[in-house]
């Protein structure tokens, strides 16, 4: 047991993938803020608008972070109920 020095199970996917993804969320994201903006749905537009975008900040931040460290995010794929499809 002491030999064991590294055991990693699933698949990483590369960095720029994560980082393509902050890139397209963040577009949405801003769009998602405009239409919470513009609905302003029983008068809590901005706050609604503020709030989902600091949630959102906090998202694209953690996509990044990861992207600078893709092995610390792993992935194991798991088949769905009526097997691989």
């Amino acid at each position: 047991m002491d030999n064991i020095v590294d055991v990693k199970l699933g698949q990483s996917i590369p960095p720029e993938r994560w980082l393509e993804a902050a890139e397209d969320l963040e577009k949405v994201f801003q769009m998602v803020a405009q239409h919470l903006l513009v609905t302003n749905h029983e008068g809590m537009g901005q706050q609604d608008a503020e709030e989902f975008m600091s949630d959102a900040v906090l998202a694209l931040v953690a996509l990044r972070y990861v992207a600078a460290n893709p092995e610390g995010c792993r992935f194991i794929p798991i088949p769905s109920k009526g097997g691989d499809k």
